[in-house]
């Protein structure tokens, strides 16, 4: 997955680009995209939450202590909305490791063994 389209997800849902239609599931074409809205920032979250749980001591590491579970999030979510068009071309995994890589990077006698 790119940058680009893990960026995506974590936008707002245009409510006229829903697939909507009156005997669906939802009341309206904003209740449709208030539904995938929180849908994808979920799939964004796991996403980030398994990249952290496969890259945590071999890629990057902890410091001295370690913060709420939502700083991983936050450090890569912050990073990708800032990051220029042509950046987010790239792969969002390896995008997202490289800031926590220089945000907390591992000491060679701490990396876990791969």
């Amino acid at each position: 997955m790119t940058g680009e389209r893990l960026v995506k997800l974590m936008g707002n849902v245009n409510a006229t680009e829903v697939a909507w239609t009156p005997d669906g599931p939802f009341r309206s074409k904003a209740l449709a995209a208030e539904y995938r809205d929180m849908a994808n920032g979920q799939f964004v979250q796991g996403y980030i939450h398994a990249l952290h749980d496969a890259t945590e001591g071999k890629e990057w590491c902890w410091s001295q202590y370690k913060p709420k579970p939502d700083t991983l999030i936050s450090a890569a979510m912050d990073s990708l909305q800032r990051m220029p068009d042509a950046q987010l071309k790239r792969n969002a995994a390896e995008l997202i490791v490289e800031v926590w890589r220089k945000t907390w990077p591992c000491p060679d006698h701490l990396r876990r063994r791969q």
